[in-house]
């Protein structure tokens, strides 16, 4: 029986001992066997507090060391993460940074590429078509010069043949005025005659 269990006992025949039956008092050597039973107790009773009390300082220290050190690996573990997510996101912010300026450089010289690419493209569409254009004058010019030249040269000739025929003309009519008057003269003898005797007395 502990301590508890006798002090309950004592609690009780007190109560008894206060009741209104008559002639019941205290039960006195009962209540003083009680009493030495508790402190007989006490001792044990103590000790056994005692050592719950101590186990339970040495639980709550063992948990509070447990609980430190499970704070400071989680600080020294939180501090080592934040170190490595603070390397690599220095890191991948220089290589994001490095890639762009790569990008920024490969985008320059591509848009300039491009640029000296649309301004070559355009000076050889523009040197084509103005190549294009002088060739249509030079022909056009070509075209209009052989053909006045194929005009004079139609215009000379036109000319040298009706020279050539006009002379002809003349003559091939001088010949026939020579054979009409030959014609003649084997027509009409005696005229023929007179003309040779009106030639003589001329001379």
């Amino acid at each position: 029986m502990n301590i508890f269990e006798e002090l309950k006992n004592l609690e009780k025949l007190i109560n008894d001992s206060g009741s209104l039956i008559p002639g019941k008092g205290l039960d006195k050597p009962r209540a003083i066997e009680i009493i030495n039973q508790v402190i007989a107790s006490l001792p044990t009773e103590l000790d056994e507090a005692g050592m719950v009390t101590r186990q339970k300082e040495a639980i709550i220290d063992q948990a509070d060391k447990e609980a430190a050190r499970i704070r400071n690996y989680a600080d020294e573990e939180a501090s080592t993460m934040r170190e490595i997510a603070k390397r690599d996101a220095a890191g991948i912010i220089s290589e994001a940074e490095q890639k762009a300026e790569e990008m920024i450089m490969e985008t320059s010289i591509v848009d300039g590429a491009n640029r000296k690419s649309e301004e070559i493209v355009s000076e050889a569409q523009a040197e084509s078509e103005r190549i294009v254009l002088n060739a249509q004058q030079e022909s056009a010019r070509m075209l209009d010069e052989s053909e006045q030249i194929s005009a004079d040269r139609r215009d000379g000739a036109d000319n040298y043949a009706k020279e050539v025929l006009y002379a002809l003309e003349e003559r091939i009519s001088t010949i026939l005025s020579q054979v009409r008057s030959g014609l003649d003269l084997l027509d009409d003898p005696n005229e023929s005659e007179n003309e040779n005797i009106t030639m003589e007395q001329n001379q």
